[in-house]
């Protein structure tokens, strides 16, 4: 008994560290500009099943109040049968949650706050269980196989998770490197033809800019307006400059926190192995 509390509380010691730990604030918090090409980076660096078993989040948190609401007034037997039920709510969720090979901000929450109430749980059917049987009764060693097999599906969520923090922060790295400002010339030099959003990093249109061109030469606009593009093009480029050096540096930071999530991960991997 002494070691089934003590590996209840162990669990549950890691999921309200995991559950308050800071490395667990939103990512896309820190914004990112000029990166057009990020989107379809990460896309490629992720399994293509992307969250297609899990559910909504709501329906999850429903669904496992109801299994894990019992009242300890039940008989040892029917307690781990409803203690067992539960624990295959958290187990398909867990499972459904890393099916895409990442454990995002809101699953993370949702996860670890379930199996820390999981393993309280664990805690009072224990208890009401030492007041009518003996410590070899088979309802202990039901206990404690449930509590050792959530303890697995835990470190098996964990090692999934660290591995894609590890892999995401190499993306982000990765797509600092590639951001680099535009030259003077080419970014003043598409300002001159029509271009101004495209050298800000939008989208380049072809057709619009053709027309403005010959609009400016059918009404004899071109030296006005040439000589406005250039100036905007001259006033704004130090303002693009610091964007892309900021983009870098948001990059850098969500690098640091995925390693750090992926640190937090490894470290209770240890203490729970």
């Amino acid at each position: 008994m002494g070691f089934l509390q003590s590996a209840i509380n162990q669990v549950g010691r890691d999921m309200g560290r995991v559950v308050s730990n800071t490395v667990f604030k939103d990512r896309h918090s820190i914004p990112i500009r000029r990166a057009r090409s990020y989107a379809s980076a990460e896309t490629q660096s992720r399994p293509a099943v992307a969250h297609q078993n899990a559910k909504p989040i709501q329906e999850v948190q429903d669904e496992f109040d109801k299994a894990i609401s019992f009242k300890t007034g039940y008989r040892p037997s029917t307690l781990i049968s409803k203690l067992g039920g539960a624990f295959v709510v958290i187990k398909n969720e867990a499972r459904a949650f890393v099916a895409d090979g990442y454990l995002d901000v809101s699953e993370s929450q949702q996860l670890f706050a379930m199996m820390k109430q999981f393993i309280e749980k664990c805690g009072d059917v224990e208890d009401v269980i030492s007041f009518t049987e003996a410590e070899d009764a088979k309802e202990y060693k039901q206990l404690e196989k449930i509590t050792l097999t959530t303890k697995d599906v835990f470190v098996d969520v964990l090692k999934i998770s660290a591995k894609a923090c590890r892999d995401r922060a190499l993306d982000y790295e990765n797509q600092a490197k590639t951001l680099k400002p535009d030259s003077f010339g080419r970014y003043v030099g598409l300002h001159l033809i029509w271009m101004p959003r495209y050298a800000k990093g939008g989208e380049k249109k072809v057709n619009s800019a053709i027309i403005a061109n010959i609009l400016d030469v059918v009404t004899l606009t071109f030296p006005l307006t040439r000589s406005v593009l250039l100036l905007i093009g001259l006033v704004t480029y130090p303002g693009e400059i610091q964007k892309t050096n900021q983009a870098k540096e948001n990059y850098r930071l969500l690098a640091e926190q995925e390693k750090t999530r992926a640190e937090t991960y490894e470290e209770l991997i240890r203490s729970n192995s």
